[in-house]
């Protein structure tokens, strides 16, 4: 893999070598990205804190050596809680083969997982589907280090990429089994799209150092479809309907005594999107997005499998005084199929600014 990106790395300087530069900055380098900043109400019994103010900014700085070669560098800010963090997020170089196929090396999001892909400036909610955050499906998809090639043909798009399997932040682990993933995108209309993927993960044997095996060898697959609807219902009017699942067997070494289920997700969030014309707004949009996650769970031989669904309700007012300038007022509300967890409702006002 790393001689695979010192080719795109050789290539790209090969070509910023012969670029032209004569119309100036704005077409070489750009920056792009996103703020916010909203104030929380936490819900859960006793939650310390039980309110905070919390910030987040994400830029990307483009640079871009010809019509063929760029390079990208994504950086994250967040304040929340009296704790600051900035941190590179994603650093990668993208190259045009043909005009068909592209690929791209370094740092960036593996693509299985739309709540995972999809811009975060873009989101109608204050954050990405709760799936995101858990570890049964982070292990398959995220941020990762390798090389993709990206193919369009017409409305069918094709990635597929190899990568070190390590997450973000981190360096590469060679005792880890690299990821595989792909994914097939299909533009049925301009305002239906559907897609489908495979990402898979594994671990070889490890030994310790007396040569005695200290974990035995896994290997893990985890599937994902979705859908994308953003249907005209009017001049001034768009129906927004995004729909995904996804499946993810258990990342680790089997155990004696029962079997390992796989955990799985899905989510549908719809809404509507509607211009105002002659008001301090440009547009309101109104959203709700419903969740259930089933978690990795061991069922041992003769034994019920538990009850530890989760499920996640999320509920927004979009309030756009310009299109790149939105106030957001919602909440997120938890229910646990665990009836010793109680359920409750988190709730937030916040401003985003696209850039």
């Amino acid at each position: 893999m790393k001689y695979a990106l010192g080719l795109v790395v050789l290539v790209a300087t090969l070509s910023f070598a012969g670029s032209d530069f004569s119309g100036g900055c704005g077409e070489t380098f750009g920056i792009m990205g996103y703020t916010k900043v909203w104030f929380n109400m936490f819900g859960a019994e006793n939650h310390d804190p039980a309110n905070s103010f919390r910030g987040y900014n994400w830029t990307s700085f483009i640079g871009r050596l010809n019509e063929n070669v760029y390079g990208c560098v994504g950086t994250q800010f967040k304040t929340w809680n009296g704790n600051t963090s900035i941190q590179v997020c994603d650093a990668f170089l993208n190259m045009k083969i043909i005009p068909e196929l592209s690929i791209k090396a370094g740092q960036f999001r593996v693509p299985i997982g739309w709540a995972f892909n999809c811009s975060g400036g873009g989101i109608y909610f204050l954050d990405r589907a709760y799936y995101t955050t858990t570890t049964e499906f982070k292990n398959f998809s995220g941020r990762d280090i390798g090389v993709q090639l990206h193919g369009q043909f017409d409305m069918v798009g094709l990635d597929l990429g190899i990568y070190n399997g390590t997450g973000a932040y981190t360096d590469a682990d060679t005792s880890t089994n690299k990821k595989i993933a792909a994914l097939v995108t299909v533009d049925v209309t301009d305002w239906l799209t559907f897609a489908g993927g495979v990402s898979m993960i594994g671990q070889p044997v490890l030994h310790d150092t007396s040569g005695a095996v200290s974990q035995d060898e896994w290997s893990a697959t985890a599937f994902d479809a979705y859908a994308l609807v953003d249907y005209p219902l009017s001049e001034t009017a768009d129906l927004i309907f995004q729909g995904e699942f996804l499946q993810s067997g258990y990342a680790g070494p089997e155990r004696i005594g029962g079997e390992w289920e796989s955990a799985m997700a899905y989510n549908a969030l719809l809404g509507v999107n509607i211009g105002i014309e002659n008001s301090f707004l440009t547009g309101i949009m109104p959203a709700v997005r419903y969740e259930s996650l089933s978690p990795y769970e061991f069922v041992e031989v003769g034994q019920d499998a538990a009850e530890d669904n989760i499920t996640v309700m999320d509920f927004c007012l979009n309030c756009y005084i310009t299109p790149k300038n939105n106030i957001q007022i919602g909440g997120r509300n938890f229910s646990y199929e665990n009836e010793n967890m109680d359920g409750h409702t988190d709730m937030y006002l916040g401003w985003r600014m696209n850039f």
